[in-house]
Parts: C-alpha cells; sequence; structure tokens
C-alpha cells in the first residue's frame, strides 16, 4: 500500500545511494588531484633538472590546468553530496514523523506557551507532544514565528480559510519543492550540521534560537536613510578627492610638485575619515552580524521565487516580493551579501592604508545607501513572507502525511451546527478512537460526564482541535466535518501560581471570567470546560458550574462540559434538551478495568474510583 511512510523510506534509500556515489566519486577527484599535483612538481623537477626549461613550463601549465578542472569537478560533487545528505536528513526526519515519532523532535516551541491565553495551553499548542512540535519544519526565525502566530491566530472567516485550504493542499503536493526549500538552509548555513538527523534537529534549534536572531535591527537600519551618503555633491567629493590626491603624489614622484601636497590630501583624507567614525563601524558590523542570515534567506527565496504556483494566495506572496525595481527578491538581498564582501576587505592589514588613499569606507556607505534606498524598505516584506511560505510549508504536513484526513466545511452561520462523523484526536497517531458529534442550533452544549480515565477530557480536546485545525485551514481527523466559525475558549489546566498569589481555584475563575466577558462582547464563543470549579467543596461547585452553564446557554453560547457531578444531568430537562447528555463508560473483565472510549448518549451509570484506590494501595472497607 502506497503511504507517507513508504514514499519517505523509498526517498531516504534513494538519497543514500546517492550520497555514497557522490562520496566515492569526490574522493577519487580528490585522490586524482593529489596524483595531478604530485606529479606535475615530480615532472617539471625531472625536466629542470635536465635544463628542459620550455617542456618544464609546459607541464607546469599542463598539470595546473588539470589540477583547476579536476578542482572544479570535485567541488560539483561536494555540492551534490551535500545536497543529497541535507535530503537524506530531511526524509529521515520526515519518516520519523511519519512512524509516529515527531515527539522526541527538540523543537517543542515552548516559550509560545501562554497560560493565559483562551485556548492554547489547554489544547497542546506548543510543548512536549504538541501540534507545533508535529507540524514545525520552519528553518528561519520569520518561519518559526509566523507557525506560532498560524496556532495562536486562527482565521475568522469562511473566504480566508477556504483560501488557506488551497494554498495548503497545492503545497502538500509540491513535497519535492518543500524539502528543496529547507535544504536551501541546510546547505547555506555552515552552523548547520548534517551529520545525524537528531543532531539535525538539535542543531537547527540552536541556530534559529541563535546565529539566525531576531531581525527587528535589520528592518530598522535599512529603513533609515542618510543624507549625507545619499548626496550628489558628498559622492563627487569621495571620488574627486582621492583621484587629485593620489595625481598629485604621482606629480610628486616625479617631482612635479612638492610632496607637501600630496602629504596635505592625505592628512584631510584621513581627518574626514574620523567624521562619524562609530555611525559607520555600527552599520559595517550590523550587515557583519547578520550576513549569513541574508544568504540564507536570499536562498530560500530564491527557490520560492522560482516556484510555479496555481493557488491564489501562494500568488499573491510570489508577486508581493517584487519592489519597485521589479527585481527578483533574492537578488536584492544577494546584492547586500556581495557588499558585505567589500565591506569585509576592513580586516586586511592594509586597510588603513588603502582606506586613506581611496575613502573606501565612504563608499561602502554610499553603496549600502544606494541598496537601502532602492530595496531596504522591502526588506521587512521580504523576510515576512518567507515566514509565511516556511509556515505554510509546515501546515502542509498535516495534509500530506494525513491522507485520510478531509479538509472540513467552514461556514458563516453558527445556526449551521457543528456535524463530525468518526471525528479522531490528530495528535494520538496511535490507539486512536473515533466518535460521531453532533451540535445544533437548539441544542448547542453537551453535558459529558464519565469514571476516571475514560475519555473525558481527550474528547473535549479533540472536538477543540478540530475546531481550530479547521480555522487554520487544515485537514481533520474524521470522515466529514463541518463547522460555523466560532472563537474557542477552554478552561481545563488551570494550576495555581505562588509567584503571583493565584489559587487554582481562583486561576480557574479568572478563565472563566474571560469566556463570560467574550460572550457578553458578543462573539460567537465555542467552550470548553473540563470539571469546572474542581477547586472548591461539591456543594458550591454544583451550584456554580449549573449556574454558569445556564448562564452560556442563555447567552447563545455553544460548548461542551465534562463533569463528574452526575446532579447536573438534571439540566438536560430543565433546559428542554438545548442541554444533552452524552457519557463514557468503563467495563470489567478478569478483575481488570477497561475503556472502549466510545461515546454514548445520556449520563454515566459507572464509577471507578473506588477501583482505582485500591489498585493505588489504599485500602478499602
Amino acid at each position: 500500500m502506497y503511504t507517507p511512510e513508504s514514499k519517505y523510506q523509498r526517498r531516504v534509500d534513494a538519497f543514500s545511494k546517492r550520497l555514497e556515489t557522490y562520496s566515492s566519486k569526490s574522493n577519487a577527484a580528490g585522490n586524482y588531484k593529489l596524483l595531478v599535483f604530485f606529479g606535475g612538481i615530480a615532472a617539471a623537477a625531472a625536466l629542470y633538472i635536465m635544463k628542459q626549461h620550455i617542456l618544464t613550463a609546459a607541464v607546469l601549465v599542463l598539470f595546473a590546468a588539470g589540477f583547476a578542472y579536476l578542482s572544479i569537478v570535485q567541488n560539483r560533487f561536494i555540492k551534490k553530496k551535500d545536497y543529497c545528505q541535507a535530503m537524506l536528513k530531511i526524509n529521515a526526519l520526515c519518516l520519523k514523523r511519519a512512524k509516529g515519532l515527531w515527539n522526541t523532535f527538540s523543537d517543542k516551541g515552548e516559550e509560545f506557551e501562554n497560560h493565559d491565553h483562551n485556548f492554547s495551553y489547554d489544547l497542546d499548542l506548543f510543548g512536549s507532544g504538541s501540534l507545533f512540535q508535529m507540524l514545525n519544519m520552519t528553518t528561519t526565525y520569520s518561519g518559526r514565528q509566523c507557525l506560532a502566530r498560524f496556532l495562536l491566530e486562527p482565521l475568522s472567516s469562511p473566504e480566508a480559510i477556504a483560501c488557506r485550504q488551497e494554498a495548503v493542499k497545492e503545497l502538500a503536493e509540491k513535497l519535492i519543492f518543500r524539502h528543496r526549500l529547507y535544504s536551501k538552509v541546510l546547505t547555506t548555513d555552515s552552523n548547520i550540521v548534517l551529520s545525524d538527523e537528531d543532531i539535525l534537529d538539535k542543531k537547527r534549534s540552536k541556530t534559529l534560537a541563535g546565529t539566525i536572531n531576531k531581525l527587528d535591527e535589520v528592518f530598522t537600519w535599512a529603513s533609515e536613510e542618510s543624507s549625507l551618503y545619499s548626496a550628489s555633491w558628498f559622492r563627487l567629493l569621495i571620488t574627486a578627492l582621492p583621484i587629485v590626491t593620489l595625481t598629485a603624489a604621482v606629480l610628486a614622484i616625479v617631482k612635479l610638485l612638492p610632496f607637501y601636497l600630496p602629504i596635505a590630501g592625505f592628512v584631510v583624507q584621513f581627518l574626514m575619515l574620523g567624521y562619524k567614525v562609530n555611525f559607520r563601524n555600527k552599520s559595517f558590523e550590523l550587515v557583519e552580524k547578520h550576513s549569513k542570515t541574508l544568504k540564507v534567506y536570499s536562498s530560500v527565496l530564491k527557490q520560492f521565487e522560482a516556484g510555479n504556483f496555481e493557488s491564489s494566495h501562494m500568488k499573491a506572496l510570489k508577486n508581493a516580493l517584487k519592489g519597485a525595481s521589479q527585481k527578483p527578491a533574492w537578488k536584492q538581498i544577494e546584492k547586500l551579501s556581495k557588499l558585505w564582501e567589500l565591506i569585509a576587505n576592513r580586516y586586511n592589514f592594509l586597510h588603513t592604508v588603502i582606506n586613506t588613499a581611496t575613502l573606501w569606507d565612504f563608499h561602502c556607505m554610499v553603496a549600502l545607501e544606494n541598496w537601502k534606498r532602492e530595496s531596504g524598505r522591502y526588506v521587512e516584506k521580504w523576510f515576512e513572507t518567507i515566514g509565511e511560505v516556511e509556515a505554510l510549508c509546515s501546515l502542509s504536513v498535516m495534509c500530506h502525511d494525513n491522507p485520510d484526513f478531509i479538509m472540513p466545511q467552514v461556514t458563516e452561520d453558527p445556526r449551521d451546527g457543528i456535524t463530525a462523523v468518526e471525528l479522531g484526536h490528530p495528535l494520538l497517531t496511535r490507539g486512536r478512537k473515533c466518535n460521531d458529534v453532533s451540535l445544533e442550533n437548539g441544542q448547542p452544549i453537551l453535558l459529558i460526564t464519565g469514571s476516571n480515565m475514560s475519555g473525558k477530557s481527550t474528547f473535549l480536546r479533540t472536538v477543540g482541535l478540530s475546531l481550530l485545525l479547521s480555522y487554520m485551514g487544515l485537514p481533520v481527523c474524521a470522515k466529514a466535518f463541518c463547522c460555523p466559525v466560532m472563537k474557542v475558549y477552554a478552561c481545563m489546566r488551570t494550576s495555581d501560581n505562588l509567584g503571583q498569589s493565584v489559587s487554582s481555584f481562583y486561576a480557574e475563575l479568572l478563565r472563566v471570567k474571560m469566556i463570560v466577558e467574550a460572550v457578553d462582547r458578543g462573539e460567537r464563543v465555542f467552550f470548553l470546560l473540563d470539571e469546572i470549579f474542581k477547586g472548591t467543596n461539591s456543594a458550591d461547585r454544583h451550584t456554580g458550574a449549573k449556574m454558569l452553564i445556564g448562564q452560556l446557554d442563555r447567552k447563545g453560547a455553544w460548548g461542551m462540559v465534562s463533569t463528574h457531578d452526575l446532579e447536573l444531568a438534571d439540566m438536560e430537562k430543565e433546559s428542554a434538551g438545548r442541554i444533552r447528555n452524552y457519557h463514557f463508560r468503563e467495563y470489567y473483565e478478569a478483575d481488570r478495568i477497561y475503556f472502549d472510549y466510545t461515546l454514548r448518549k445520556g449520563v454515566s451509570d459507572t464509577r471507578n474510583a473506588i477501583y482505582l484506590m485500591k489498585l493505588a494501595g489504599v485500602k478499602v472497607e
């Protein structure tokens, strides 16, 4: 059977063979180079001893040409070897993901965790075993930030969602494009070592946090302009003055002018270089600091701009890269990288002399100013675009690696309700249990009871995460899924905070307040409440939960509530069926407890707390 796993395995095998071939050819070319080098020296020495000087020169030229040719050939093999090595490790990582081992990846996006967000902490968007950990294939700082933003800020209109779906489906089919985009960073950035896929993953994370760092200072620098270095009179001055001074020096050497004139010219130029020297050095240091990052983004942009796309969103991203010059963005960034190569000459030990004679630093600043005036205002847009492309490529992983998932139908009208057939948790790759669920306009709230570990919380997360995937333009784990655009709020994981003197119960109240305020603002709220008010006594818990659920229902909110409080089941009758009861149950065989994780109508009639206490060693009479 053809599966993503088998596809990755075939690509791993193919690139392993190609890597072995190019490694062998590269080594052979290197050996031939040594043979030509030493053979040429030996032959030339023998001919020189024999006083065959013409033949000696001919042999040196011939063997030098052969050495140069073999160097070119070897470099080609090395580039192909590096590409195969990068692709091998990329596909090895993808194979691990397809096998369900993505939870071993080192980049978990933990810094994006926000306990105050309306759903991210509750629905495992970041951290160990999270959606970010599974999807992330970004290689740039911008891409990583954009992916986190996609997870935290779902789309809010069916049109935008449909547009995202189209782009994700197209990228899912462009596996080679996505992997080549990824490989551009791995083969461009020397900080990443391609020795092992686990090391690759850790090195990539370290690089994103370090070398490819926050780029705000680059954006600020690129948008700033200096009137001095862009002034025509200044350009004329720094061009004409060195010519006059050097001409005077030549004339002084041939004794047509006194030496004090060129000396005076050099002194003037030396003093000129002291003007705003710190400002120039700061600009040069910034370009140097981010030179590797610029090369990475240039290579990624080149790969993206060379691609052909059909989806409207991808076309729009590509078209937005060209500025007023209409030059490809990667060429404009590459031009800046080449300017850095000129600036790097400042570290030459002769730089002080050359700089004084030619005003080299001023010419470099003029060149940088020209670049900033032509391309600087587009830099932030370029980096944001590459970030979005990388984030979209990461989202497409969900589509490509799960061909049995379906694209949901997202509507504008909340009266359409939520309907799911065989809905499963997308992060549970093993032992996944699927259930049907339906919430309708006249029945917008489900009350789910059940014993401990029966699957209540997991089911709430399944529905919540499926809604978020739908609003992100991603497929969901279901045979069919339809939902209106709503704003998800969850109150499932709350804990105390000693640093802020916040108890777990008060933290829960703060989250409930967030939900109530959202409903009062008129938002289309879908809430997920797991064991609400569990931090207080049973009487207050029951009263408070009943009042909260009734209030949310009266104000038009939709949602699901899991509870051990069986008395809340009376709300189905009291609400005339607007609140419906469902449950999970367990069963026993050979004095062992089992769960089938199947959602059923009605109220739970089973309990297992005493049984579990006995398993824990509690003596229950």
